[in-house]
């Protein structure tokens, strides 16, 4: 869902910087008009200081605690600030920390706040506010989704699962107003990453506490990073304004940011082809080579992983052998070659590429390996196993297996890969699947709530490491859509995570990712790739392959 950030060799490596092109050679220039896919010009002719994009759809929700989803972290991200933040550059610096003195065991961090730290209303941001945020979000009371998060800090893991009773035993103490100490349970490489992301934000007590409606209205809607949210437009769009309280108000060069909200991917490049948008997370899939070959087209790795979810507490899909038959009957090739054509790998495994291992000169991903060949030649040979997994547990040739449902969230890509896996296991196994498109906000909580058959999922990475992904599948996970548990796996990701024995720490995750797979609860499909529509007239829109698109430091030219 949304992202964090590593040790500083790995950031360096891992994190894209402020964009200025990717991909294909497409570069943003800063000049004259490119031609869109259907030959109208892109290019504003506004010399304000203003940006209207499309990063994703109505979120569900916008309070730092509750977001899980990557557009919505992307609106949180502007109107607030952790200890840590990206720059311009995207590499994680000190936010509204001063500065941060880690103990050479690695589990105390002494923070200093900065003395002009402030919130929207004037009010200074204080170490309490950041120790009350913290005290929330892994409160079970609050049922955050990324409660999980806190597992580093002393006694998080203990008080999200309602082992301690004493919220204020979380490993955050505030010594005086500007003030903190946080207390780790082990060392943990990536904190400083997590230091930066939405659930580690502060929050005003005065504003939060009682008020399940604070998101929804500017006037309570109040943050203390570089943008205030001036709009909140339904299904519409989200408008921040400039926040003249920010400490670095002077280094950011967007004024106003509109983010449109909206699903329908025709529409969206329509607005873009228009000028109505400077920016543009999707299209349809159907017009990927023609944009493909424009100076408005950007490509980049993503750390993430499209899968197949299934609903492993649910006939037939509590059958290992299904699950696997139904996983090893996708062709991946396929998919990535004649349906997304965005340059994405066909994934044998859940983490993806792009993550270093203990030893941070090889790949997470090559050392653990793959788990089924995703070879074009091997297509036929993973059928047929499929169709060996499939008899064995009951229906040879697909007879008595019962129709079941396919969901995914409205999207013209989502829709095309939905309707060749629908073929897929029809045509190879003799199955009969229907499909069904639901809009955000139904499809998350359908997923969540367990009330589907199968259903299309990903996952970005929060920060770059293994157990970012991994800890998605621990018992009663927020994020654990398929709904699958094993003692075995929980205690590995228990170990990865009590450790800073980074040999210790990867055995452990590769273990655990084994199980994972050998169990088939999920079913990878490919590797991310990170692909938008930039207006090239704009420069300095910050992304990372984590998915974190910051709009601060953009200009118009």
């Amino acid at each position: 869902m949304t992202r964090k950030l590593l040790c500083s060799v790995l950031a360096a490596a891992m994190i894209a910087t402020a964009f200025t092109g990717c991909g294909g050679g497409a570069s943003a220039s800063s000049g004259a008009a490119s031609q869109t896919a259907s030959g109208t010009a892109s290019t504003s002719t506004s010399k304000s200081k203003s940006l209207t994009v499309h990063v994703g759809t109505e979120p569900d929700s916008i309070d730092p605690d509750l977001n899980t989803a990557v557009d919505g972290g992307i609106y949180i991200q502007h109107c607030f600030e952790g200890l840590t933040k990206l720059d311009k550059d995207g590499k994680i610096v000190n936010g509204q920390a001063k500065d941060i003195k880690v103990s050479d065991d690695g589990l105390t961090y002494n923070v200093t706040l900065r003395d002009d730290i402030k919130w929207q209303d004037d009010k200074t941001v204080t170490a309490q506010d950041f120790v009350y945020a913290w005290q929330r979000c892994v409160d079970p009371k609050t049922a955050s989704e990324y409660s999980y998060m806190f597992d580093p800090v002393k006694n998080g893991t203990d008080i999200y699962t309602g082992k301690n009773k004493d919220v204020t035993s979380l490993g955050i103490k505030a010594t005086d107003d500007t003030h903190l100490v946080i207390t780790l349970n082990a060392p943990c490489a990536y904190f400083e990453q997590l230091l930066s992301r939405p659930m580690f934000y502060p929050l005003r007590k005065d504003i939060v506490d009682g008020n399940d409606k604070w998101t929804q209205d500017p006037k309570t809607y109040i943050g203390n990073g570089a943008y205030k949210m001036t709009a909140w437009n339904h299904k519409e769009s989200i408008v921040d304004e400039k926040s003249d309280t920010y400490y670095n108000k002077d280094a950011v060069t967007i004024d106003n940011i509109k983010f449109m909200l909206m699903d329908d991917d025709s529409a969206i490049q329509a607005a873009y082809q228009s000028g109505a948008l400077q920016f543009a997370d999707t299209y349809p899939v159907s017009e990927q080579t023609k944009w493909a070959q424009t100076k408005d087209y950007h490509a980049m790795a993503q750390l993430g992983t499209y899968y197949v979810a299934f609903n492993c507490q649910k006939a037939p899909f509590n059958n290992q052998k299904v699950r696997e038959a139904l996983s090893l009957a996708i062709d991946r090739n396929y998919i990535i070659n004649t349906i997304t054509k965005q340059g994405q790998t066909p994934a044998d495994a859940f983490v993806s590429l792009g993550i270093g291992d203990a030893d941070t000169s090889k790949d997470f991903r090559t050392v653990g390996g793959g788990f089924y060949s995703v070879k074009d030649d091997d297509y036929d040979s993973n059928v047929a196993k499929a169709k060996q997994l499939l008899s064995e547990a009951g229906y040879p040739d697909g007879k008595g297996f019962p129709s079941f449902e396919y969901s995914f969230n409205t999207n013209s890509t989502h829709k095309a890969v939905a309707e060749a896996l629908q073929n897929m296991w029809k045509e190879e196994l003799g199955i009969n699947c229907t499909l069904a498109a639901q809009e955000w906000a139904v499809f998350i909580d359908s997923r969540q709530k367990g009330n589907y058959d199968i259903a299309r999922d990903g996952w970005l990475a929060d920060y770059i490491d293994p157990i970012s992904y991994l800890d998605t599948f621990i018992s009663g996970s927020g994020n654990n859509d398929p709904h699958w548990s094993n003692k075995d796996y929980d205690a590995l990701i228990a170990k990865a995570k009590s450790t800073g024995d980074q040999t210790v720490r990867m055995q452990a995750m590769h273990d655990a990712e084994k199980l994972l797979m050998q169990d088939s609860a999920v079913a990878p499909i490919y590797f991310y790739t990170d692909v938008y529509l930039q207006n090239t007239n704009i420069s300095g829109i910050v992304t990372t392959s984590l998915g974190d698109k910051l709009f601060t430091y953009a200009t118009v030219s």
